[in-house]
């Protein structure tokens, strides 16, 4: 079972964000090839990566399932957990292309949901100070987004790009700590919230399963305290 823990790691490494569907598909070919036993329930499947994370912590590196909320589709997500924002993306990419990555970040946490219209990649471009970075192409900047969005950095719904899987993950401390009035933990748990359910009180976020687990016992909003009135679905506009 070990190697197979080695090479589901490495192509988590290889990809960055994989879909729940295809890892599944995976994990069956290489525990096949090497005539071991699958983990196939999802409590085995999590304990399974649970291994994987615990033997890479010690390396500031995570593997971890994340749920988006947006599409509601999980993923096995490889990340960084470095403090220091310069030891991402090297050396494959230039300064101007660093830059204009975070410079998207920027962009899409400040945005009302988080997202931007596909036109607007040009656009975030532009705000890199011609005078101290090399412009990018149209054509290099199609290329970055595509890329970008294979390893999970970004996410495509309804003709807008919003922050995928693994900033999700990568970045949350960054994006919190960079962006505090953007980015909040949910007051049910205490972690980061991205879109999930805001409360039409008060406005405040909140995690789906925090929430509806709340909901069982009490029928107030944790935040303004008055009638929780919000639908729960994942059918909802981002907010």
């Amino acid at each position: 079972m070990d190697k197979v823990k080695k090479q589901l790691l490495q192509a988590a490494i290889n990809h960055g964000s994989i879909r729940k569907d295809v890892l599944r598909e995976l994990l069956a070919n290489l525990c096949d090839a090497y005539d071991v036993r699958e983990p196939e329930s999802a409590t085995a499947l999590n304990s399974f990566i649970a291994e994987i994370d615990a033997s890479i912590r010690t390396y500031d590196q995570t593997l971890q399932i994340i749920k988006h909320p947006l599409n509601g589709e999980e993923y096995l997500v490889f990340a960084l957990l470095i403090v220091n924002q310069a030891c991402k993306f090297q050396p494959q990419y230039t300064d101007t292309e660093r830059n204009y990555f975070y410079k998207l970040l920027e962009t899409l946490v400040s945005s009302d949901d988080y997202g931007i219209e596909w036109m607007d990649i040009y656009r975030v471009a532009n705000l890199i100070p011609a005078n101290v970075q090399r412009p990018l192409s149209k054509q290099r900047i199609q290329d970055l987004e595509t890329i970008w969005m294979s390893q999970g950095y970004f996410l495509e719904k309804d003709e807008k790009i919003y922050l995928g899987p693994r900033s999700m993950l990568e970045y949350g401390n960054y994006l919190k700590k960079n962006f505090p009035e953007y980015i909040k933990d949910c007051i049910l748990c205490n972690k980061i919230v991205y879109w999930d359910v805001k409360c039409s009180e008060c406005d405040v976020k909140l995690h789906r399963q925090c929430i509806r687990k709340y909901l069982t016992k009490k029928s107030t909003c944790p935040g303004c305290k008055r009638t929780w009135n919000t639908r729960l679905s994942l059918s909802q506009p981002p907010n």
